[in-house]
């Protein structure tokens, strides 16, 4: 290759760091003009055009370097890579198996193979995954991919801490690394806590614009932020009407004191959470304010508060004035306890899970230990449908 080919695939390498993959691709164009059948070249024109989404072309590419290469693993790799991202991971696992056959020691190849049986998702092929992934970990412990990797596989068995964790140390190799940025704020996002799920989806799109799926999660969990004021106005309200109502059967003054106090406590509430949010999600909720969901929160929020007012001018619970209240209040007391019980079930889901694989580990390491060791030991890929 001469040296304006030399230099035209390095300043393509440079551009693709940066995500200009377009720009690339026309240079890698350029390259190939010269050098036909270079697999280097071939491999990283395919890189663009997976980049882009074009994934048949993509394809082409690799098959093209895969008939003139001698050494393999790093093109069947590629080759996984594009068939997980076409949503193929049965082919993506034998495409990463045969890559680790020609390398045994290849990070590369065991994050691939346990990223395609992660996606294929039965228990068995998750903890095959797992095995997989704890290699790739001891032999690039210091690849925010590999980190990344051992995240999702701890979110998938409900391990939230350890995921945690490993996104942590992903972070700690790259600050800057928008999949784990992503994969944290998912996190916490899974777990109700929409405030620091926005700061995290930010941090992610500060790190790459062109996330779009951090953008749009941006977009559901600021709009989550809205239905959490819902939630404090709604639980505000139940207790003023179970307690100072209910139970004390306190008087007029005494409940419009206390309904105006919770609806005060509320609104504090929700401008310091509107402080401590950042830009980009302020934005998106400005941006969402007319959208359906945001519209029936509000509405919802505005008659819960209503029935909360109507409960503290009431003189007792049976006045005409409390049974305004108390139809005020019935549409946000049943979506409250529907979202609760959402919710309930959101946090319990990773104890389940976790309990789950643990049990699960344990009788397939029983079954493994009473079967007889077979001569050859098939491969833990999935042979892919004819």
């Amino acid at each position: 290759m001469s040296d304006a080919g030399i230099a035209a695939q390095e300043r393509a390498v440079a551009l693709m760091r940066v995500g200009r993959h377009t720009e690339a691709a026309r240079l890698l164009r350029g390259v190939l003009v010269e050098q036909p059948e270079h697999v280097g070249v071939l491999l990283q024109l395919a890189r663009c055009h997976r980049a882009l989404g074009q994934l048949a072309e993509a394809m082409r590419l690799v098959d093209r370097a895969l008939g003139s290469a001698s050494t393999q693993e790093h093109l069947l790799a590629e080759k996984a890579r594009i068939l997980l991202a076409a949503g193929h991971p049965a082919h993506a696992a034998a495409a990463a198996q045969q890559a680790l056959e020609r390398a045994p020691r290849s990070w590369e190849a065991h994050g691939l193979l346990a990223e395609a049986l992660l996606t294929l998702g039965n228990p068995n092929r998750v903890l095959a995954a797992r095995r997989h992934a704890d290699t790739a970990r001891e032999l690039a412990p210091q690849v925010p991919d590999v980190q990344l990797l051992d995240a999702r596989l701890h979110a998938r068995m409900g391990r939230l801490r350890d995921a945690r964790a490993a996104c942590r140390q992903a972070l700690a190799l790259d600050p800057t690394y928008e999949p784990a940025l992503s994969q944290l704020a998912l996190l916490d996002a899974g777990q109700d806590r929409t405030e620091r799920a926005a700061r995290g989806f930010s941090d992610a799109l500060a790190a790459d614009p062109q996330a779009t799926w951090s953008s749009e999660a941006l977009a559901a969990v600021s709009l989550a932020l809205c239905w959490r004021l819902f939630d404090v106005v709604a639980l505000v309200a139940v207790a003023h009407w179970v307690l100072v109502a209910a139970v004390l059967d306190a008087g007029r003054p005494v409940r419009l004191a206390a309904a105006l106090l919770g609806l005060a406590t509320a609104a504090a509430w929700a401008a310091r959470s509107w402080r401590r949010q950042p830009a980009a999600a302020r934005w998106q909720l400005r941006r969402h304010l007319r959208s359906t969901s945001a519209v029936v929160c509000g509405l919802l929020t505005l008659v819960t508060a209503a029935g909360l007012v109507c409960g503290g001018l009431a003189p007792h619970t049976d006045s005409p004035a409390g049974g305004v209240g108390a139809v005020l209040l019935l549409p946000g007391v049943v979506v409250l306890a529907v979202r609760l019980w959402r919710q309930a079930k959101r946090r319990a889901a990773p104890a389940a899970r976790r309990l789950g694989y643990a049990v699960w580990t344990r009788l397939a390491a029983r079954a493994a230990s009473s079967t007889p060791t077979p001569a050859a030991t098939p491969s833990s890929a999935p042979a892919p449908p004819r």
